[in-house]
């Protein structure tokens, strides 16, 4: 495997836990495993995981409800969830597929049909982050891009009119000048935010237009 997974299992039956952890660290991913709904949830807040493996039949919490709490933040792309299941669990099963499960495993659990569902739904959220990568990228290019061009016509303003004042104070072109300077450093201050990250979502229409002259 050429890059190592993380997988949060979850699994009140500490036996069974603790010993689909090793079978799962033997095939080469890497495993934190906990006991309750509650732990699990705890761990999400502080730890990134690229999948979790989620029994469906657990007391305190059930596998069900914690999926729900999951999906409340993180949906089917950006955190896979494969529900571990008894096979007399088939309603439960099918809820928690309604509910934005990505997929199920029976126990007792194979360990080939685990690795090979595991590394689909990884995977899969791999590209999806790719592709939100690869769509981020290119809105902001083409936003700074255009922004860089804005900067453009107030400054061809501003030295224009500026030009045109050196030998004689025009108080209007001057002031022209210098709202089309504030102009520029609006358009600077925005560059900034987006390339720093500080702008969570880019509105590419609502950006442009604001600098609109």
């Amino acid at each position: 495997m050429k890059d190592k997974f993380n997988i949060l299992l979850v699994d009140d039956d500490e036996m069974n836990g603790v010993l689909l952890k090793k079978r799962l660290e033997k095939k080469g991913f890497y495993c934190t495993y906990v006991k309750t709904g509650e732990k699990c949830l705890e761990e999400l807040k502080s730890n990134p995981f690229s999948a979790v493996l989620l029994d469906i039949m657990m007391p305190g919490l059930s596998g069900n409800e914690v999926l729900k709490e999951i999906r409340k933040t993180k949906n089917n792309f950006e955190l896979p969830v494969i529900m571990v299941t008894a096979k007399d669990e088939a309603s439960d099963l099918v809820e928690a597929l309604r509910d934005g499960a990505n997929d199920y495993l029976t126990k007792p659990v194979n360990m080939e049909i685990a690795v090979a569902r595991i590394n689909t739904q990884v995977h899969l959220r791999e590209l999806f982050v790719e592709s939100l990568k690869n769509k981020q990228t290119q809105t902001i290019n083409t936003i700074v891009t255009t922004l860089n061009h804005e900067i453009n016509n107030p400054l061809a303003i501003a030295i224009g009119n500026l030009t045109i004042s050196k030998d004689k104070i025009d108080q209007t072109r001057i002031e022209k000048s210098l709202k089309a300077l504030d102009r520029i450093t609006e358009i600077v201050k925005k560059i900034e935010k987006i390339t720093s990250g500080e702008m969570e979502e880019v509105n590419y229409s609502s950006t442009v237009n604001m600098y609109k002259l």
